[in-house]
């Protein structure tokens, strides 16, 4: 995420009119996506209210394809 603010932040500064506009079209631009992400984050963070054998078997069974399914609308370019 910080990498592509980064890069967000440097394509809108060289395309606003001052600082001040970049900063207001940056967080227009980026607030759904991080809002996305927070969410995305906080119901993988439940599971690790499960009950260890519970939460070990699954994430055994199905960790690599959870986290794909749960993250990977973050490869398409921000």
């Amino acid at each position: 995420m910080a990498m592509e603010d980064a890069c967000v932040l440097a394509e809108i500064l060289c395309e606003a009119e001052s600082v001040e506009s970049a900063l207001d079209i940056y967080v227009k631009r980026r607030r759904p996506r991080v809002d996305w992400v927070q969410q995305q984050s906080r119901a993988r963070a439940k599971s690790l209210l499960l009950p260890p054998a519970i939460r070990n078997a699954t994430l055994r069974e199905r960790g690599d394809q959870s986290i794909h399914d749960n993250f990977g609308p973050l490869i398409p370019p921000p």
